[in-house]
């Protein structure tokens, strides 16, 4: 897929599955051929200089995962291609997004009350 300059995308990270996946502005792309060493022969790599979007995101990778995020816009970072998963096609407001997790949270906390009081139920 051809991406465009600020677009919004959704990026897997290099180190593995388990750290989650954010959204990053997409600001310059890079391509580097691949060049002659003296003991071995470096590959090219293509990606792009980007920035994180959502506040949440950078505050959760840096509590949770000691990734040093501090603020969207002020941290640059490489994404190479293949660590692009989809553009996004609507990307939400900074507001709209705080709306969404604390609705996802509230949402987690009352299954879990739901599964505990039914737990108990079938224990008498």
């Amino acid at each position: 897929m051809k991406y465009k300059k600020s677009d919004i995308v959704l990026v897997s990270s290099r180190a593995g599955d388990c750290i989650p996946k954010i959204h990053a502005r997409l600001l310059e792309r890079v391509v580097t051929k691949p060049s002659k060493g003296n003991r071995m022969d470096w590959p090219g790599y293509s990606g792009w200089r980007a920035t994180t979007v959502y506040q949440e995101e950078c505050d959760m990778m840096r509590k949770e995962w000691s990734i040093p995020l501090a603020s969207p816009g002020d941290d640059e970072m490489f994404v190479f291609d293949s660590e692009i998963i989809k553009k996004i096609r609507n990307p939400l407001t900074e507001e709209e997004f705080k709306m969404k997790i604390s609705l996802e949270n509230k949402s987690s906390k009352k299954n879990n009350k739901k599964r505990k009081r039914r737990r108990i139920v079938r224990k008498k």
